[in-house]
């Protein structure tokens, strides 16, 4: 049975997580930018206990095909986090261009794979 809770818990949990994501990744970008007023471990503890809350609830099976959207969407993630971690790993010289360019083509291949599942 499926249940309005079960659709509350999941959006909870898809706010708090996209949330942390984004203050975690201005806090490496700019030092102290979210430290200053924030502990985002708190945060981290929410999202683990709506994650957990998640998953033990039910969820209805939906299944949309992929979207020229979804995919443009897929190799601008690969190029954003291509360039942040080239940004992160810049004083490695030259490594950090092979370790950037790997790492963006595995948020592609992988975020391919996801969206393609049966």
């Amino acid at each position: 049975m499926i249940t309005k809770h079960s659709e509350l818990i999941n959006h909870v949990f898809q706010t708090l997580l996209v949330t942390y994501l984004i203050l975690l990744l201005l806090e490496q970008i700019w030092k102290g930018f979210v430290s200053t007023y924030l502990n985002i471990n708190y945060l981290l503890i929410l999202v683990i206990l709506a994650g957990i809350l998640d998953v033990f609830t039910e969820h209805k099976e939906t299944k949309e095909p992929a979207t020229k959207k979804d995919y443009i969407f897929i190799y601008a993630l690969g190029i954003l986090g291509t360039i942040i971690i080239k940004f992160k790993t810049v004083q490695l010289g030259w490594l950090s261009y092979i370790i950037s360019i790997i790492a963006g083509i595995l948020i592609i291949l992988l975020s391919h794979l996801v969206l393609e599942e049966d």
